[in-house]
């Protein structure tokens, strides 16, 4: 029982999804426009890779040393802090010169690390068991729609009055959530242990996710699935803007297909997961779709109509942004409870060095080919590896099951 009465669940569920979708929101705003941001001053497009990738090594950072802050100052406080950041990084952004667009990373990436855990905590604390992989992956559906907001309505803004206003616009609605939020603090917080060590080894996560062999495997999978993932949210508009010559608003909508594609995979994929009771096969199949809707844009050519690109990349985005509302419900379900939190930070911690590292090797693949296609198709790679992992960790889980009694 809580010593407080907290507000509704359908409040905490709307405000952990508002929190997801404006700080994903936040850190998709300038992918979305890297045309524009790169004309602004003087740079190829593509080195928005490198900011995405700073990004995620600042998000590795804060699932490091940050998953046990929930513990101590309560995961509600801790989501606030996550929101400050993400404003802190939006401003630095705006600032003029291109250096503030690359440091701009470490505030946003410090910010969107420390989401997850905290909101796991308490959603892992008021959610019924049999509701865990829906809810886990609507509350998730806050990264796709985040995605849809960046997509939708940042090409618009820059266009017609600049893309700094679409940040500094997200960041006031930011400030506004901090506020918000603060209206369920005394009843979520309830169980912060102010006595709670947050210096405990950084590593804790990352050792019980590597101790439990299906844990280490799915995460493992995360950190292939999300290559693709990043690199869909990242590129798109790069690919259809420069590659096949679209305008940016026309590039946006097929990023917005996409986005919209991981609403519907996210709570699509958490439905059956929780049907079958059988995420792991669910995982398969997901990716299995991913790999060969990845090869598939080899075949994409500026002839294209634009409604067969926007369902190519509605398939790839319901798999690549489809996968992480039940591969989350699935770590919180095989790790002990007092160990959610951190754990869920550890096993974000595999997925984070994919997303350092997928831009990364992106940008180096466009580099070497001169094609942004052919780095799509390159990304089938991963999602492959992904597959073969979530395939393991399924044989090992059902030889670790009890045999049915007779």
């Amino acid at each position: 029982m809580t010593g407080q009465r907290a507000p509704g669940f359908a409040f905490l569920v709307g405000a952990l999804l508002a929190a997801q979708t404006l700080g994903t929101m936040a850190t998709m705003m300038l992918p979305a426009v890297a045309p524009k941001v790169g004309e602004t001053y003087g740079v190829s497009a593509s080195l928005i890779g490198y900011q995405v990738s700073l990004l995620a090594g600042a998000m590795l950072i804060s699932l490091l040393f940050g998953s046990r802050l929930s513990l101590r100052w309560g995961a509600c406080r801790v989501q606030q802090a996550a929101l400050a950041l993400l404003v802190a990084g939006s401003i630095v952004a705006i600032l003029p010169h291109v250096a503030f667009v690359f440091s701009s990373a470490l505030a946003l990436g410090l910010g969107y690390g420390l989401l997850t855990p905290s909101a796991s905590h308490l959603l892992a604390r008021y959610t019924p068991a049999d509701r865990r992989n829906v809810i886990f992956s609507f509350k998730q559906t806050g990264v796709p729609l985040g995605g849809i907001g960046a997509a939708a309505i940042t090409p618009v803004v820059a266009v017609n009055f600049g893309w700094q206003w679409a940040l500094a616009g997200n960041a006031l609605v930011l400030c506004a959530l901090v506020l918000l939020l603060q209206a369920g603090r005394p009843g979520w917080d309830d169980d912060r242990n102010p006595a709670a060590r947050v210096a405990a080894s950084p590593f804790s996560g990352i050792a019980t996710i590597w101790n439990h062999r299906a844990l280490r495997l799915l995460s493992i999978s995360g950190g292939c699935f999300v290559v693709v993932q990043i690199c869909l949210s990242t590129f798109t508009v790069v690919l259809f803007a420069e590659d096949m010559r679209l305008g940016l608003i026309e590039a946006g909508f097929v990023l917005t297909a996409s986005q919209v594609g991981g609403v519907t995979g996210r709570v699509f994929w958490g439905w059956l997961a929780d049907l079958t009771r059988n995420c792991f096969a669910v995982l398969a199949a997901l990716a299995a779709v991913m790999l060969a809707a990845c090869l598939a844009v080899l075949a994409v050519t500026p002839g294209w109509p634009l409604a067969a690109s926007c369902a190519l990349f509605f398939v790839i985005g319901s798999t690549a942004s489809g996968w992480n509302g039940a591969f989350l419900a699935e770590v919180v379900r095989l790790c002990p409870r007092h160990e959610i939190s951190s754990a869920t930070g550890g096993s974000l911690v595999f997925v984070n060095v994919g997303k350092m590292l997928g831009p990364i090797a992106f940008t180096n693949a466009y580099l070497a080919s001169g094609s942004y296609a052919l780095a799509f198709g390159l990304l089938a790679l991963p999602a492959g590896a992904g597959l073969a992992c979530v395939l393991a960790a399924h044989r090992g889980e059902l030889r670790r099951a009890p045999a049915p009694a007779r």
